[in-house]
């Protein structure tokens, strides 16, 4: 950016910030919008295209002021002020359903570990490294019909391990 540049912006920047606060209203920055009218502006005048420095920038401005509110005017009935965060239903778990969830997964924890060794291998491999059973046949040196009769078996071991434990509960 050119010294010219730098310094007719400096010039404009109170005068355009203050134009911009009359324009917009909260949550909508001011100094973002003065910031945006700058870095659309600086090409066009450091390529000398912009007789009006001041008229140009402004310009630039209100339309971008102008733009924030139609999106914040879009947006707002979706967005829910800091202070009535209290009254919106939250979607995370309740106690109750992450204490279940937690239960769930020490259980599956304990059916995988009951599968014989090549098979938790493979199991493991595919569903939490979440690797393709090309790969998982590559880097255990086996066929893929292998991975997938392993894969076969761990899962109905692992329901049937699942299935007992739910009936003793």
């Amino acid at each position: 950016m050119t010294v010219r540049a730098l310094s007719l912006l400096a010039q404009h920047r109170a005068g355009l910030l203050a134009s911009v606060r009359r324009r917009v209203r909260p949550p909508v920055e001011p100094a973002d919008i003065v910031q945006e009218a700058f870095v659309r502006a600086i090409p066009a005048i450091e390529a000398g295209r912009v007789v009006d420095v001041q008229a140009f920038v402004h310009g630039i401005a209100r339309n971008l002021s102008a733009e924030a509110m139609r999106q914040q005017q879009r947006w707002s009935r979706w967005l829910v002020d800091a202070d009535q965060t209290e009254h919106v239903a939250d979607d995370a778990p309740s106690p109750e359903a992450h204490a279940a969830g937690r239960d769930e997964l020490e259980r599956l924890h304990g059916a995988m570990a009951s599968l014989p060794p090549r098979c938790r291998e493979v199991f493991a491999m595919r569903h939490v490294e979440l690797l393709e059973k090309t790969e998982i046949a590559e880097r255990l040196g086996i066929h893929v019909k292998q991975v997938e009769k392993q894969l076969r078996h761990a899962l109905v071991l692992c329901a049937r391990i699942l299935d007992d434990q739910g009936r003793e509960t």
